[in-house]
């Protein structure tokens, strides 16, 4: 779950005990309490089935992919299933359980980014292997960006 999932649920939590606290009368907790709890189970189901639907396409796309070299990637591959190694410099937006990563091959880098947490804790300094679809980048149509399928420490 998300840090603002958490922070919601700390919110709403507070909320529902200074209610409780203030009023006294406890028959809005038969409301509550479901409420707070769905305030979990719904983010943590969802990110399951992301992951499980991540692993199939990984499977997928892991039979179209070909092992390119960060400097060989352009955005007329737009579309194309690829595979690449190279080591972590940068990751952000983990907060949001949507994390972008900075990988480096040499002196070349490209943004990879996931529309979930892997299934490993990668961080600055790793090396990794990605799976993923050569996308362009939204902000400047000149580069690539990979949405991955799969990233890992010592992939094969």
């Amino acid at each position: 779950m998300s840090a603002l999932g958490w922070i919601a649920f700390t919110i709403c939590s507070a909320l529902v005990a200074a209610h409780w606290h203030t009023v006294g009368d406890g028959r809005f907790l038969i409301y509550a309490l479901p409420g707070l709890a769905l305030l979990v189970i719904i983010p943590f189901s969802l990110s399951a089935m992301s992951r499980r639907s991540y692993r199939n396409a990984g499977e997928l796309y892991e039979r179209a992919a070909r092992s390119v070299a960060l400097s060989t990637i352009s955005p007329s591959m737009s579309g194309e299933a690829v595979k690449i190694n190279g080591t972590v410099s940068k990751v952000s937006f983990r907060w949001l359980n949507r994390p972008h990563f900075i990988i480096e091959e040499g002196h070349h880098k490209i943004r990879v980014v996931m529309f979930t947490s892997p299934d490993e804790n990668i961080a600055v300094g790793d090396r990794v292997n990605v799976l993923g679809l050569v996308m362009r980048n939204l902000f400047s149509r000149r580069s690539a960006v990979i949405s991955a399928v799969r990233i890992g420490k010592n992939l094969s």
